[in-house]
């Protein structure tokens, strides 16, 4: 989400810098080495209670350009559906405040810096790693943890030809504009900011620390992930995206499980009003005893892997 080489990349398309805060960095946690066994779907249910459904999907929002085309089941998904409904609606964010917003936040506004805000080892380890990365560490010394963190992946996704533009997210939400098919998010760019802004200072330690030392294995994990994605392989998905994470408890409480919980009325709203929507969340939403599917079969719904 937020895209910030050279700080943000002398702070080009302010908006793809700063919607996929959060995913970016879970992706960027994606560091389980084995791959469980595929199956024959593809990474979408359809959630049906009295006659009444929406499809939801579980994307990955930074992808390559041989990743494409999209799942058949997933495309004939959106055709079929009226709305669109993602994290954040992509179609009507503003460039302009998403940078404002990301560019308010990220500093250090009473004086101190990241040395002083982090432990000295972790600061040591992030000094490390933006020289291997050619970041300017000097020119991230100002800024808060969760951005730091945020601005080396940026880098290391561009070095392996990452890019949001070709997310999934993105993706269909082009598609569903060009057919004329409404789009909305099931929260703000600002809210997924505060999110990260206001994470105490150890998660946000936790956070820079978890990172810089294993950044690495995004090289290797990335084309599992895709594979998991692409086979409907919800248990490989699950062990690659929040193994890690879960290492960190409060973080996943509040980055995954609280959105999830979040969520969940609204989704239960739009199959209640059979609103005829496809929902795109990031794909770690969806795994899991505390994910949007299993949220969803203990309220009696009947979910189907398409």
């Amino acid at each position: 989400m937020i895209r910030a080489v050279h700080i943000i990349q002398q702070r080009r398309s302010g908006l793809a810098a700063a919607q996929f805060l959060i995913c970016a960095w879970l992706l960027a946690s994606a560091l389980y080495p084995q791959a469980l066994p595929a199956q024959e779907k593809s990474f979408l249910w359809k959630a049906s209670k009295n006659e009444k459904s929406v499809y939801v999907l579980g994307s990955i929002h930074y992808l390559k350009k041989e990743n494409f085309p999209l799942p058949k089941s997933i495309l004939d998904a959106l055709d079929h559906s009226k709305k669109l409904v993602l994290e954040i609606d992509v179609n009507s964010a503003s460039a302009g405040s998403a940078e404002r917003l990301t560019f308010e936040k990220a500093p250090y506004r009473d004086g101190t810096t990241l040395a002083q805000n982090i432990d000295r080892e972790t600061y040591q380890l992030a000094a490390q790693r933006a020289a291997q990365l050619g970041v300017d560490m000097r020119a991230l010394n100002p800024m808060k943890p969760w951005f730091v963190a945020l601005t080396m992946m940026a880098v290391k996704f561009q070095q392996l030809g990452l890019d949001p533009s070709l997310g999934v997210d993105r993706h269909l939400a082009e598609r569903a504009k060009g057919r004329g098919k409404p789009t909305s998010g099931l929260e703000t760019l600002e809210f997924q900011i505060t999110l990260l802004d206001q994470l105490s200072k150890r998660d946000q330690d936790s956070m820079l620390r978890e990172t810089v030392t294993e950044l690495d294995l995004l090289d290797q994990n990335f084309n599992q992930i895709v594979q998991a994605w692409v086979s409907g392989d919800g248990a490989s998905l699950e062990a690659l995206l929040l193994a890690s994470m879960r290492e960190y408890p409060d973080l996943h409480q509040k980055i995954i499980v609280d959105r999830n919980r979040r969520w969940l009325p609204q989704i239960e709203k739009m199959i209640a009003q059979g609103d005829g929507a496809m929902v795109v969340v990031g794909a770690a939403h969806l795994v899991g005893q505390d994910g949007v599917i299993e949220m969803l079969k203990t309220r009696g719904y009947k979910l189907e892997q398409q």
